[in-house]
């Protein structure tokens, strides 16, 4: 299982995911990109998006828990 390190997120946790206009997207957390600091940026992660059947990297800061 892949750990979130400083995110605190794990495998498998759901979270939100804020899109640029500010709305919320149910997601699951897939893990760290841990390449993201090779490339300048800040620390991002994978997030899953079952409901569209899609998958994206988001900065870490977009992404918060999600209780269900």
């Amino acid at each position: 299982m892949s750990e979130g390190g400083e995110s605190g997120f794990k495998e498998g946790d759901k979270v939100w995911v804020e899109d640029t206009d500010g709305n919320r997207h149910p997601g699951v957390f897939v893990g760290m990109n841990e390449a993201a600091g090779w490339f300048g940026g800040g620390p991002s992660a994978y997030v899953a998006h079952p409901e569209a059947h899609q998958a994206e990297v988001v900065s870490i800061f977009r992404i918060t828990p999600r209780e269900e």
